[in-house]
C-alpha cells in the first residue's frame, strides 16, 4: 500500500449500529470454518487461503460462482473486514485480478483517493503472492497473542485483559489498516508484513488492537438514541482521541515513522498534526465554549469537533497521552480507560505540573463534564 490509513482503526458505535444489519447478513451466511491453525494460535487465516482460491479463478478470467464468493466473504477477516468497508470489497477484489477489467482498473488506481490505494495495495498482494504465504506459514506456527495481550495490558487498568477470552484475531487482504470490533480483530495480512520487514512486529500491531478492545469491553453501554444525538460527534471525537492517543503508546514512537516508503506523506502529517496538538486543543476550547454559551450550537460545534482532529486523532492523541506518560507514569493513565474526559483532565493536571496553562476554560470543562455523567463516568 502507498500510504499507513488511519493505522488500524476503533469503529464508532454509532457506524457499527449503522452497519449491523449487513453483519447480521454475512454472519447469517454459511460461515467458512476457521483453518486448523486457529486452534493453536488464536489466529484466522481461513480468509487468507480463500482470497487465493477467488484470485487464481479470477486470473483466468472466469467469474467466481456465488458459493465460492460465499466461501471468502464468509471468513471472519472477511466478515469483520466488510463491517468497515461494505460489500463493496467483492468488485474490488474482481476488479484488481480479472484480466478482462485491466483497463478499468488501470483507470481507478491511477490516483490517490481512498479507493485507489484500496486497489494498489490489493494489486501488490497479488504480486508477492510467494512471500505472504511465507509469512502466513510463519505465524500459524507461533503464538503471538499472549504476548500482545502482555504489551497491551501495560497502558490498561490491572486485570482489565482478565474480561474475558481474548478476541478472535483474524486476518485477511483489503487495504493497508486494520480493524478492532465488537466482534473482533482483522489486519491486513500485507499490511502486517510490511511493518513487520520494517522492524515492527505483528506482537506490536496486535497490542494497539488488544487495547481497543479490552477499553471498549470496559465501556458503559450508551443510552438509546445515543447516535443521533446533537452531541454524537463530540462524543466520538473524544473517545477516538483516548482510544488512539494511548494505544499509539505501544506502536507509534514520536517522531513517528513508517518501514513503507509509500507512506512518507501520511508519516510527516502524522509528525505535523502531533507537533499542532496544543493549538487544536485551544480550538477544541473555542468550539466548546460557544456549546457552553448556547445550547442550540451544539450540534454543529459537535460536527466541527469531529473534523477537528485528523485520523481519528491518532497523533493528537499521542501527544496528550505522551504527555502524561512522561509527567506522572503509565498508571497514571489507567483512569481514562473508563472516560475520555479523565483522559483530559489528567493532561491539564500535566500542564499544570510543568506550568503551563489549563488548555481548557471553566466553560470548555462543563461541556465535558456533561458529557462524562451522560455516557462515561
Amino acid at each position: 500500500m502507498h500510504r499507513l490509513h488511519k493505522t488500524l482503526a476503533v469503529v464508532s458505535v454509532a457506524t457499527l449500529t449503522a452497519a449491523a444489519p449487513f453483519f447480521n447478513l454475512l454472519a447469517a451466511q454459511a460461515s467458512a470454518a476457521p483453518d486448523s491453525s486457529m486452534l493453536a494460535t488464536g489466529i484466522d487465516f481461513s480468509g487468507i487461503d480463500q482470497f487465493w482460491k477467488i484470485v487464481d479463478i479470477l486470473s483466468r478470467d472466469i467469474e467466481p460462482t456465488e458459493a465460492q464468493w460465499r466461501a471468502m466473504l464468509a471468513t471472519p477477516g472477511y466478515r469483520l473486514a466488510q463491517v468497515n468497508l461494505g460489500p463493496g470489497l467483492r468488485d474490488d477484489i474482481d476488479l484488481t485480478f480479472k484480466p478482462s477489467r485491466r483497463a478499468e482498473f488501470e483507470s481507478l488506481a491511477k490516483g490517490d483517493d481512498g479507493h485507489s490505494l484500496q486497489l494498489k495495495h490489493l494489486a501488490l498482494a497479488g504480486t508477492r503472492r510467494s512471500e505472504l504465504v511465507a509469512y502466513r506459514d510463519s505465524l500459524a506456527r507461533t503464538a503471538p497473542i499472549a504476548d500482545a495481550i502482555a504489551m497491551a495490558a501495560r497502558f490498561l487498568p490491572p486485570g482489565a485483559t482478565k474480561n474475558g477470552a481474548p478476541p478472535l484475531v483474524a486476518f485477511a487482504f483489503f487495504r493497508d489498516d486494520g480493524y478492532s470490533l465488537p466482534q473482533g480483530i482483522v489486519v491486513d495480512l500485507l499490511y502486517a508484513r510490511v511493518l513487520s520487514v520494517g522492524g515492527i512486529p505483528i506482537t506490536k500491531n496486535l497490542a494497539h488492537e488488544f487495547h481497543h478492545s479490552y477499553i471498549n469491553r470496559a465501556a458503559r453501554p450508551l443510552p438509546p438514541g445515543s447516535a443521533a444525538a446533537p452531541d454524537a460527534g463530540l462524543r466520538k471525537a473524544l473517545y477516538d482521541l483516548r482510544n488512539e492517543g494511548i494505544a499509539d503508546q505501544i506502536d507509534k514512537p514520536y517522531p513517528f515513522s513508517s518501514p513503507n516508503p509509500a507512506s512518507a506523506g501520511h508519516v510527516t502529517r502524522y509528525n505535523a498534526e502531533y507537533a499542532r496538538t496544543p493549538g487544536l486543543l485551544r480550538q477544541l476550547d473555542s468550539l466548546l465554549t460557544v456549546a457552553a454559551d448556547d445550547s442550540t450550537q451544539l450540534t454543529a460545534v459537535s460536527r466541527r469537533a469531529l473534523g477537528l482532529f485528523w485520523s481519528n486523532g491518532h497523533p493528537n492523541g499521542a501527544y496528550i497521552a505522551r504527555e502524561i506518560l512522561e509527567t506522572f507514569g503509565v498508571d497514571s493513565l489507567f483512569p481514562a480507560a473508563r472516560s475520555p474526559a479523565a483522559f483530559l483532565r489528567i493532561y491539564s493536571s500535566a500542564e499544570l505540573k510543568h506550568r503551563r496553562p489549563n488548555p481548557l476554560s471553566s466553560k470548555a470543562w462543563h461541556v465535558i463534564d456533561t458529557l462524562d455523567a451522560r455516557y462515561w463516568r
